[in-house]
């Protein structure tokens, strides 16, 4: 039976534009599921029930991972966290994990940006009318409640991982950061010193998205990756 993997966007994206040369890569050999994540693309879940975003969506993507199969789950920046949290939680799901774009935890130096960003996201029908046509073009009228949900969530209430949850989790993982954001730099020293077990790397001038911004590199060290394990 050919092996899934489960890809999982960040924020404001889709399975397909966030993971385009991962797909036609990774589809000759894995069977792939590109997710829209819930509010994003042609995902209309959209029931919290109260519950924050990124605990609706962990619960939402177990369900989902329970009902289609064990993979490996890829997952950049929100996917990412989601990722994780699936992986400590529900470890007989998951084959593995390859995290892009992470961070367990936020900076007090990254605070202030992500205030900022805050700002200029919930205010951007002011500031940027194209990017928000953009964002309504790609995900329908529920765009700005996705939008603010999510950048509720990853600001006010990130979902960190300690340091005992690192050195616990039990499945193989791979975490690739892009050499540019200084912050991504020091979360993958630290993820591997918590957890000496888990493989880490860096791409040489990739930023945040470093499966889009170094696509071939990114893919063999992923290939390789789930090869070895």
């Amino acid at each position: 039976m050919t092996e899934k993997i489960y890809m999982l966007h960040g924020f404001m994206g889709t399975g397909e534009l966030h993971f385009s040369d991962q797909i036609e890569y990774f589809n000759q050999t894995y069977h792939v599921e590109a997710i829209d994540l819930p509010g994003h693309g042609t995902n209309d879940h959209h029931h919290l029930d109260n519950k924050e975003y990124f605990e609706y969506v962990v619960e939402w993507f177990t369900e989902y991972i329970n009902t289609h199969g064990s993979g490996y789950i890829l997952g950049l920046s929100l996917g990412a966290s989601i990722a994780i949290h699936t992986a400590l939680r529900q470890p007989f799901l998951v084959n593995g994990i390859i995290l892009t774009g992470y961070s367990p935890y936020i900076t007090e130096s990254l605070e202030e940006v992500m205030n900022k960003q805050y700002e200029y996201f919930m205010n951007i029908k002011e500031h940027d009318r194209e990017i928000a046509s953009y964002f309504e073009e790609i995900h329908g009228d529920q765009w700005f409640t996705t939008l603010e949900r999510v950048l509720h969530t990853m600001t006010y209430n990130y979902p960190s991982v300690s340091e005992e949850k690192i050195k616990s989790l039990s499945v193989p993982t791979l975490l690739i950061n892009g050499s540019n954001e200084q912050h991504e730099i020091s979360a993958t020293s630290y993820m591997h010193k918590c957890n000496p077990d888990m493989e880490v790397g860096l791409l040489p001038g990739a930023g945040h998205t470093a499966n889009m911004d170094k696509p071939w590199l990114y893919n063999q060290i992923v290939k390789e990756f789930m090869e070895n394990i």
